[in-house]
């Protein structure tokens, strides 16, 4: 393989004590708590059906797992509230 045509790799960036980020060494980031929060839970319970039920497909499996469990979130748990901001209509 010639070497202008190799993928280039990004050198490991040197620890800078002048850049220490207080809300990840205390408590943790605002993203990683959201994602802690709002991602982790369904895309753990996804991956574990995903190794139990083995799928041809294991990322539609996963994808479509996930869109379920977005959408079972978003209903509202009083119906007098919708995300557009409407009556529920029955």
């Amino acid at each position: 393989m010639d070497p202008e045509q190799a993928p280039k790799q990004e050198s490991p960036q040197p620890f800078n004590a002048d850049r220490v980020d207080f809300a990840e060494t205390i408590g943790g980031s605002h993203t990683r708590k959201y994602l802690n929060q709002h991602v982790t839970p369904a895309l753990l319970e996804g991956m574990r059906l995903v190794a139990k039920n083995k799928p041809s497909d294991p990322l539609r499996y996963l994808g479509e797992y996930l869109i379920k469990a977005g959408e079972d979130q978003d209903q509202p748990t009083n119906s007098s509230s919708q995300p557009n901001g409407s009556a529920s209509q029955n």
